[in-house]
């Protein structure tokens, strides 16, 4: 992410906690919090009643607008958190309980009131985050597009390391509201931590394509349409930055990448050939899907095919000599695995399906006893800022050519998150993790330790998404019982995301009611700019631990607070986390 000039406005919920909203009560002492788009109408539905003081909360749904009573219950007292009680800010309620009306599934807008304190409105309906987050969502990729002088000056890149080198490498998008560079990964001097950007979202904007298309629904058709574009919008990108030979081009950066006065013929192509783990895994199973598609795009679909099978080639032998320390490890597993699938499917060949066993092989034996996967070839716990859920998600796409035989593995794997995230009082249904700091402690936890990535830290609500997706995407796979357990852990991470949070906050643009404020602070101003404009559907970085270790918690804490050039840590929207929503929701 961007690391410049910005400063930062103390946002949308520390002034609602203070000042008091529609879901305080008299006092401000009871807050009820829901996600602020709306629940399926035959899904999980559950609120969190937060307060200062312990006590017993019955509820009503009220229908908004008559005020009609239609649903009455008990909510189940699950707090207080004792990890965020130790450490945060601002200021979260001490005590919490769930109030769950799953069984309520009629269609309509209400309100959830308890002890005088009033949700804000919310709808029941069916398909509800397609309805009402896709539109955006799926926009947003349109409207991150690399655009205008920038893209002009893109079809003709020096390379850092030969400048006498010149790219085509228009195209792409960029990679978050304040970065107008375009990234396949920004962490490859790190071993375990590649963050997947933008070759991600051009393998899942095919994902979701065909997920929604396998659900025929009539309401998709549009959104099918605007997803099949930008998916083919994508493997052009990835065509241009392939570099001779067969692997990849990195970034296009610009010098002080967050300020939009940059002069754009300061921009420049930087690394290469990257490896597996980099993103060129994904970019080679986007690519191959690309080749099985309907239509061509600014390339043939020919050409799409042969650029994957070239970088595949390549990377075969290549690949561990370009890792960072030499070793291959988890995130190459998974991201070969996908590579591998799909140009099977998209040849047939046996080498491709050969790999295909080989790497789900090496998954499943990275299973701990506990269900957690590792990392190395040791012992280090499995786990990411934004990509978490990946491990799962290339095991169920190899079972689309191998059958159920990695459906016992991944299994173990989604009992041990459901498992993990229910081990403490956790009313929200966080997505708990096992981490471990850079000095080499390791506990289970709920946030991402600051010093895992060297400096780099910031929200997570990628990998929520990418956990959501996973839990969705397997569930069609398990028996009934299992599957509702799944669902329900992934309405609990998707709901998070857009407003169902101790800080009453929706991180999703233009869906919600609470959309936090993000300025900048540019040359020390004591005025706060706007001049980074939000996209609709753009996701923003989200909730952080407070302690260097991830322990606590922390939002939008205020330049006073936290110093200049940090608040990107909460607000700037990044495309990973748009990317993982819109799979988690298309897999429906």
């Amino acid at each position: 992410m961007g690391t410049g000039r910005r400063g930062f406005l103390l946002g949308t919920a520390g002034a609602l906690a203070a000042a008091g909203t529609a879901s305080a009560a008299p006092g401000g002492v009871t807050w009820v919090l829901t996600n602020n788009v709306g629940y399926e109408a035959d899904g999980p539905k559950r609120a969190v009643i937060a307060c200062s003081t312990p006590g017993v909360h019955r509820f009503e749904l009220v229908e908004h607008g008559t005020g009609k009573v239609v649903h009455r219950g008990t909510a189940k007292h699950v707090g207080p958190v004792a990890d965020w009680k130790a450490n945060q800010f601002p200021a979260v309620p001490s005590f919490y309980s769930v109030a769950d009306f799953s069984g309520f599934t009629r269609s309509g807008e209400f309100v959830l009131s308890t002890d005088g304190a009033v949700s804000r409105p919310f709808v029941v309906e069916p398909l509800v985050l397609e309805r009402r987050t896709l539109p955006h969502v799926v926009r947003f990729f349109k409207d991150s597009r690399s655009f205008g002088e920038y893209d002009r000056v893109d079809r003709s890149l020096p390379y850092e390391p030969d400048p006498s080198v010149r790219v085509d490498a228009h195209g792409g998008w960029y990679d978050a509201a304040a970065d107008w560079s375009k990234h396949f990964t920004q962490l490859s001097r790190y071993s375990f931590c590649n963050t997947l950007q933008l070759p991600l979202t051009a393998y899942v904007l095919w994902a979701a394509y065909d997920e929604l298309t396998r659900r025929e629904v009539a309401d998709f058709r549009h959104l099918r349409e605007l997803l099949h574009d930008e998916a083919l919008y994508g493997a052009d990108y990835l065509v241009r930055v392939q570099m001779p030979g067969g692997s990849f081009y990195g970034s296009v950066r610009q010098p002080q990448e967050d300020d939009i006065g940059i002069d754009p013929s300061k921009r420049f192509l930087r690394m290469g050939p990257l490896n597996y783990r980099e993103g060129c895994g994904v970019a080679v199973a986007a690519l191959a899907r690309a080749a099985r598609g309907s239509v061509d795009g600014e390339f043939p679909r020919s050409r799409y095919l042969a650029a994957a099978e070239a970088a595949f080639s390549f990377l075969q032998v290549n690949n561990v000599r370009l890792t960072n320390d030499g070793k291959e490890n988890i995130q190459d597993d998974y991201n070969v695995l996908l590579a591998a699938v799909e140009l099977f499917k998209a040849t047939s060949k046996a080498e491709y399906r050969a790999e295909a066993d080989r790497r789900a092989s090496s998954l499943v034996a990275r299973l701990m006893p506990r269900g957690n996967f590792r990392a190395d070839d040791k012992d280090r716990p499995y786990f990411h800022p934004s990509d978490a859920g990946m491990p799962v998600v290339a095991l169920l796409a190899y079972s689309s050519i191998a059958g159920s035989e990695v459906l016992a593995a991944v299994r173990k794997s989604l009992e041990f998150e459901l498992s993990i995230t229910g081990a403490v009082p956790n009313p929200f249904g966080y997505a708990r993790q096992v981490v471990q700091t850079a000095a080499g402690e390791r506990f289970d936890g709920f946030f991402f330790p600051h010093d895992a990535a060297g400096t780099w830290w910031q929200g997570e609500n990628a990998r929520l998404a990418s956990l959501a997706a996973a839990a969705r995407l397997a569930a069609a796979r398990f028996d009934a019982a299992f599957a509702a357990r799944l669902r329900s852990y992934a309405a609990d991470q998707l709901s998070w995301i857009v407003g169902c949070n101790p800080f009453d906050v929706c991180m999703l643009e233009g869906s919600g009611r609470t959309a936090p404020i993000y300025l900048e602070y540019p040359d020390g101003s004591a005025v706060g700019s706007w001049r980074w404009i939000r996209a609709a559907g753009g996701i923003v970085n989200g909730v952080t631990g407070r302690g260097a270790d991830g322990r606590g918690i922390e939002w939008d804490p205020g330049v006073a607070s936290s110093g200049p050039n940090t608040d990107w840590r909460w607000l700037e929207q990044w495309i990973p986390h748009s990317t993982w929503f819109l799979y988690a929701v298309a897999a429906g």
